[in-house]
Protein backbone atom coordinates (compact mmCIF):
# COMPACT_ATOMS: atom_id res chain seq x y z
CA UNK A 1 0.00 0.00 0.00
CA UNK A 2 1.39 3.48 -1.19
CA UNK A 3 2.02 6.04 1.50
CA UNK A 4 -1.09 8.47 0.09
CA UNK A 5 -3.43 5.45 0.30
CA UNK A 6 -2.10 5.07 4.02
CA UNK A 7 -2.92 8.33 4.55
CA UNK A 8 -5.78 8.36 2.85
CA UNK A 9 -7.24 5.41 4.57
CA UNK A 10 -5.98 7.06 7.98
CA UNK A 11 -8.09 10.37 7.24
CA UNK A 12 -11.37 8.29 6.01
CA UNK A 13 -11.10 5.76 8.91
CA UNK A 14 -11.03 8.12 11.98
CA UNK A 15 -14.01 10.46 11.51
CA UNK A 16 -14.43 10.69 15.61
CA UNK A 17 -11.51 10.82 18.10
CA UNK A 18 -11.36 11.55 21.62
CA UNK A 19 -8.27 11.21 23.19
CA UNK A 20 -8.97 12.31 26.65
CA UNK A 21 -6.41 9.38 28.25
CA UNK A 22 -3.89 11.09 27.07
CA UNK A 23 -5.00 14.81 27.53
CA UNK A 24 -8.16 15.99 29.37
CA UNK A 25 -8.28 18.97 27.66
CA UNK A 26 -7.51 18.15 23.90
CA UNK A 27 -11.02 17.03 22.31
CA UNK A 28 -10.70 16.10 18.39
CA UNK A 29 -14.20 15.39 17.17
CA UNK A 30 -12.83 14.89 13.51
CA UNK A 31 -9.90 14.55 11.64
CA UNK A 32 -10.22 18.28 10.26
CA UNK A 33 -9.68 19.58 13.81
CA UNK A 34 -6.55 17.68 13.84
CA UNK A 35 -5.20 19.35 10.65
CA UNK A 36 -5.70 22.98 12.82
CA UNK A 37 -3.21 22.01 15.12
CA UNK A 38 -0.28 21.70 12.18
CA UNK A 39 1.36 24.73 11.52
CA UNK A 40 0.10 26.26 7.80
CA UNK A 41 2.97 25.43 5.87
CA UNK A 42 1.69 21.18 6.57
CA UNK A 43 -1.59 22.34 6.94
CA UNK A 44 -1.50 23.50 2.95
CA UNK A 45 0.98 20.88 1.63
CA UNK A 46 -1.17 18.08 3.27
CA UNK A 47 -4.56 19.66 1.50
CA UNK A 48 -3.38 19.85 -1.82
CA UNK A 49 -1.53 16.47 -1.44
CA UNK A 50 -4.24 14.43 -0.07
CA UNK A 51 -7.76 16.58 -0.21
CA UNK A 52 -7.04 18.14 -3.90
CA UNK A 53 -5.13 14.98 -5.47
CA UNK A 54 -1.99 16.89 -6.73
CA UNK A 55 1.30 15.21 -6.92
CA UNK A 56 4.15 16.23 -4.75
CA UNK A 57 6.04 17.77 -8.22
CA UNK A 58 2.79 19.88 -8.56
CA UNK A 59 2.43 20.93 -4.80
CA UNK A 60 5.88 22.22 -5.07
CA UNK A 61 5.31 24.15 -8.14
CA UNK A 62 2.37 25.99 -6.28
CA UNK A 63 4.25 26.59 -3.38
CA UNK A 64 7.26 27.63 -4.98
CA UNK A 65 9.77 24.88 -3.08
CA UNK A 66 11.68 22.35 -3.77
CA UNK A 67 9.65 18.62 -3.92
CA UNK A 68 12.50 17.67 -1.27
CA UNK A 69 11.02 20.32 0.73
CA UNK A 70 7.53 19.52 0.16
CA UNK A 71 7.96 15.03 0.94
CA UNK A 72 9.46 16.43 4.11
CA UNK A 73 6.24 18.65 5.23
CA UNK A 74 4.07 15.37 4.15
CA UNK A 75 5.66 13.04 6.20
CA UNK A 76 6.13 15.67 9.43
CA UNK A 77 2.48 16.57 9.19
CA UNK A 78 1.48 13.07 9.01
CA UNK A 79 3.32 12.00 11.59
CA UNK A 80 1.72 14.98 13.59
CA UNK A 81 -1.67 13.81 12.75
CA UNK A 82 -0.68 10.03 13.89
CA UNK A 83 0.43 11.58 17.69
CA UNK A 84 -2.99 13.84 17.75
CA UNK A 85 -5.45 11.27 16.49
CA UNK A 86 -3.58 7.84 18.62
CA UNK A 87 -5.51 6.07 20.75
CA UNK A 88 -4.74 4.23 23.46
CA UNK A 89 -4.88 0.26 23.14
Amino acid sequence: MSARNVALHFFTSYRKVCFTMFNPTINLDHSTDALETLSPELRQSIHLAYYSGFSNEQVADLLGVEVTVVEERLSDGLASLRDAMAVAA
